[in-house]
């Protein structure tokens, strides 16, 4: 059964309503017809079957069948603070840490972030990769759509880390005392909230490593081996969901 996402607000009562460029894929490319049923999630955890019924020029009409129970999303909530890579590699990240199952994914200006972003590059990076975010979740059949961004430059980045109450784990090259693993498992519990913190290229600094713990976050190594920027985010977010039984 095709999977299509929509915003929140298409859905009125039992009906839900396809426009714009969504209702010109189904109806001209994919060549849906009357009666087709189709899945359909709003981003936010709700998903449904449909039946398409009414067809016009620039929208498509359906009602629902049924609300399905939301089964593919994840018990622990994963955020990945990523310090902001060069090239495409976020695109990457964001592809792969969708498909395993992170709530949210936050782009990072760090001290050694090659690229930076003014307020309008960053809009208009985020409106692409939130795009990437929803197709990634639409692939793996997921309900709900991570949320990609704000851009943060480093301050308020700290801020945010500060008022969390969720477990803060920084990935550090020179963690020598603690792995990832034995952190997780010495945990008395299951948070309901987890935080990772990746750096960029060239990894976070010294400084940068010490103003979080401050803030309340403590460092783990991944291993033995260091581990480029856009590996190491997807592995720490597969280690800490397998760690808690949402994978394998």
């Amino acid at each position: 059964m095709k999977r299509f996402f929509v915003a929140p607000e298409a859905v009125q009562g039992n009906t839900i309503s396809f426009d714009g460029e969504l209702a010109h894929h189904m109806g001209k490319v994919l060549r849906l017809t009357a009666g087709e049923q189709v899945t359909v999630c709003t981003g936010d955890g709700a998903a449904y079957v449909v039946e398409l019924q009414q067809f016009s020029k620039n929208a498509i009409n359906g009602v629902i069948l049924q609300r399905m129970e939301n089964q593919q999303e994840t018990a622990v909530q994963v955020v990945l603070y990523q310090g902001m890579p060069k090239g495409d590699k976020l695109e990457l990240i964001i592809q792969k840490c969708t498909e395993l199952g992170v709530s949210a994914i936050v782009p990072v200006e760090t001290s050694r972030s090659v690229v930076r972003l003014d307020s309008g590059k960053a809009a208009k990076k985020t409106e692409r990769w939130q795009k990437i975010a929803q197709e990634a979740s639409q692939q793996s059949k997921r309900v709900q759509v991570p949320t990609v961004g704000p851009y943060l430059q480093w301050k308020p980045f700290l801020q945010c880390i500060q008022q969390d109450d969720g477990l803060t784990i920084i990935f550090w090259e020179d963690e020598q005392t603690q792995g990832l693993k034995q952190l997780l498992q010495q945990l008395p519990q299951q948070p309901q909230k987890i935080n990772l913190i990746v750096g960029p290229e060239g990894g976070l600094s010294a400084e940068e490593v010490e103003q979080l713990r401050q803030a309340g976050a403590v460092s783990a190594s991944l291993g033995k081996r260091i581990l480029r920027t856009e590996t190491a985010g997807v592995v720490g977010v597969g280690v800490v969901l397998y760690q808690f039984d949402e994978l394998g």
